[in-house]
């Protein structure tokens, strides 16, 4: 990062195909959200170079790259306005209330919306505070889906969701994102094990690589994290 002498990368190389899904994993500080702002342009990277669809990131117009992007970050920010137009926004097309519950229900929020007594019109407040943290990251995730995005980011954003609703949601994108390329970034292994490939970061590189099946069966940092996760001993946050 300019001017802290940190290199938060090295030696990073993989590819992802169309529509598959990449996991990234790792404790914090180990380089995850750093891949999700250079995929975004958030950053430059200063050594390498990114691509998409074999072109340059960086001769691919910012506002065409970004619009072809859904991202949702760790901290979900939301406006104060209704529950609509917050899922509606940054679309930069009109959208019908019809494609709006259709995001919703991949997002699993549909059902809690309509619990609040006016509905989808119902005014969250600043920032959100009227909602959950799990029902602000969900209909965060909403917001992304209806822009139809070809690359979705995850940045681990499922964080204050509990483990089943995550699972309904991340088998609800699978069905839907054939044709989106997924980026699932977390420190859970439950947020990522369906991913198509995973990398496990570690101090800024890569440390191992592969489905969940086979870094379960090469019992190194993932098999520890996973061990550690599953018996309610998660020192991955």
């Amino acid at each position: 990062y300019p001017d802290t002498g940190i290199k938060a990368l090295k030696n990073i190389s993989f590819k992802v195909k169309a529509g598959d899904s990449l996991a990234i994993i790792g404790k914090t500080g180990s380089g995850k959200s750093t891949i999700a702002q250079l995929i975004s342009r958030m950053y430059d990277a200063n050594e390498g170079v990114i691509k998409i669809d074999n072109k340059k990131i960086k001769k691919i117009n910012l506002i065409s790259l970004r619009k072809s992007i859904g991202s949702v970050p760790q901290e979900t920010l939301l406006f104060s306005d209704n529950i609509i137009n917050n899922i509606a926004f940054g679309t930069h097309q009109i959208v019908t209330k019809k494609e709006v519950e259709i995001v919703a229900k991949i997002a699993d929020i549909h059902k809690d919306i309509l619990l609040f007594k006016n509905g989808y019109q119902t005014k969250i407040g600043e920032r959100g505070i009227t909602l959950s943290g799990g029902q602000k990251q969900r209909i965060a995730i909403a917001r992304a889906l209806i822009r139809n995005p070809k690359i979705l980011i995850f940045d681990d954003c499922l964080s204050a969701i509990d483990i089943k609703t995550e699972d309904i949601i991340l088998k609800n994108l699978k069905k839907v994102t054939q044709t989106c390329t997924s980026i699932i970034i977390s420190h859970r292994v439950s947020s990522i094990k369906h991913a198509t490939h995973i990398i496990v970061l570690d101090k800024g590189q890569i440390a191992e690589s592969g489905t969940h099946t086979q870094l379960i069966q090469k019992k190194g940092l993932y098999f520890e994290m996973h061990q550690l996760q599953i018996t309610n001993k998660d020192k991955f946050v």
